[in-house]
């Protein structure tokens, strides 16, 4: 990262609240029909504010698509909620012209040029938030089933449904990645559409890693291979079931295993690397603005102890199955689920896949 993208990222990050606050203020004097929701002010500083997170985040990365990507989810899921594409385009274009009015001279070029690409690309279809689950598979009608038991309030019931299928013969790795990682990503698309809230997407997630610990139980080990994993969502990442379902892998197949869960402090990460004698570093980012934090966590594990021989390893949506983007933050490998970070990890390592 250039010191031009650097200081554009600081400024961006540290002044997001301020710039969307005048972004907002622009738009709905100019645009006064996109004041429909109550207290549209803060709504639509709020929401312009991320937008500038994420701006900086992709500055940092030196990825422009980072930032075109999360316009069009932004996109979609305001659609889901009844917020009309023309009036956050008008966001965006408000945005737009804050920026060139308060940024400091040598940097507006570069904000106008990120801002301007994903106004370009503004107009394609956006992403899709239509349901994931295929009910013509075993595996998407016992995710749909799962799923619509715990919608329903029944942890009972979801946690019979699962337990069932291993009694009749349904691996447990399948049942990770078939029916709860099924059930995991159509809940997040439900919470982006609006369609539940946010305490229907804690208790269904609390009951999956009941489950799964359950299914863990029931699982078949190889044999321990002497080598450690450390599995750690970066700070400012709530979401680690997948990463969860990534550190019973690799148990399963023979690893020790250390899950750190969620929201990990970055000083806090480094000493449980050395404490534990880790051969492989698992961390996660679910959104681009944590991308920042992950390089700096990286950069971190490799001066603490173990840092020369550390292999290192991420994932996440927030790479958006980017191998390229990976290695640019600093890690030495990529993987998009459970069955591919282990097959990756033994290979890092010098273990057989």
């Amino acid at each position: 990262m250039s010191r031009e993208d650097e200081y554009l990222a600081r400024i961006l990050k540290s002044g997001s609240r301020a710039l969307a606050s005048y972004a907002a203020g622009e738009l709905l004097e100019t645009h006064p029909e996109a004041s429909g929701a109550p207290d549209a002010f803060a709504a639509w500083q709020g929401w312009l504010a991320v937008r500038v997170e994420e701006l900086a985040a992709a500055v940092t990365a030196g990825h422009p698509t980072l930032f075109i990507s999360q316009v069009q989810w932004a996109k979609a899921v305001l659609a889901a909620r009844g917020i009309a594409a023309e009036h956050f385009r008008a966001g965006l274009e408000s945005l737009r012209s804050v920026l060139a009015q308060e940024l400091p001279e040598p940097v507006r070029p570069l904000a106008d040029e990120y801002v301007g690409r994903a106004l370009d690309a503004f107009d394609r279809e956006p992403a899709d938030l239509s349901a994931r689950l295929l009910p013509d598979t075993p595996g998407g009608r016992l995710a749909s089933s799962y799923l619509l038991a715990l919608l329903e309030g029944d942890r009972r019931r979801a946690r019979q449904l699962i337990l069932d299928a291993v009694d009749r013969g349904l691996s447990v790795r399948d049942i990770y990645l078939q029916v709860l990682m099924a059930a995991q990503r159509e809940l997040g698309r439900m919470w982006l559409a609006g369609e539940i809230n946010v305490a229907e997407e804690h208790f269904t997630s609390a009951t999956t890693r009941i489950v799964m610990a359950q299914l863990l139980a029931r699982a078949t080990f190889r044999a321990p291979n002497g080598k450690t994993m450390l599995a750690a969502a970066v700070a400012g990442n709530q979401h680690d079931i997948g990463l969860q379902a990534v550190a019973d892998f690799f148990e399963m197949a023979g690893w020790r295993t250390i899950h750190l869960g969620a929201n990990v402090p970055i000083t806090d990460l480094v000493q449980a690397v050395d404490c534990f004698e880790v051969d492989l570093v698992a961390l996660s980012a679910s959104q681009s603005t944590q991308l920042p934090t992950l390089k700096d966590a990286i950069e971190a594990v490799r001066q603490g102890e173990r840092g020369v021989g550390l292999k290192i390893m991420v994932g996440g949506l927030a790479f958006a199955g980017s191998e390229e983007l990976a290695h640019e933050m600093g890690a030495d490998g990529f993987a998009s689920d459970p069955n591919e970070a282990v097959r990756r990890g033994n290979r890092l390592v010098g273990l057989p896949e």
